[in-house]
């Protein structure tokens, strides 16, 4: 495939020269750093959430909030919400 890229001048330069000392063409330079970059990111979302194993603790949430609000909160940077519902006091209802 051919394309245009618009590149900052400084680092194609660096890419160039890059390439050059590896004894290969800027193409090839560039597919390679191009296959590294998606590979990487690939392999880094992966890691972002690996598969763990859960145990049941046996202990519930107190009232109404359940884990899977408590994580959507805890992933939307609202600790101050997670900390308040997991402080307050359980209900009838929500005590096992």
């Amino acid at each position: 495939m051919q394309t245009t890229l618009r590149i900052n001048d400084e680092v194609f330069r660096e890419a160039k020269a890059e390439a050059a000392r590896e004894g290969m063409t800027l193409t090839r330079f560039l597919e390679e750093a191009l296959a590294f970059r998606v590979r990487a990111g690939r392999q880094s979302k992966a890691a972002i959430r690996p598969d763990l194993p859960s145990y049941d603790s046996g202990k519930r949430l107190p009232g109404s909030y359940s884990l899977p609000d408590a994580i959507r909160d805890a992933e939307a940077g609202n600790d101050h919400k997670v900390l308040a519902n997991l402080m307050r006091p359980a209900s009838k209802a929500g005590r096992s």
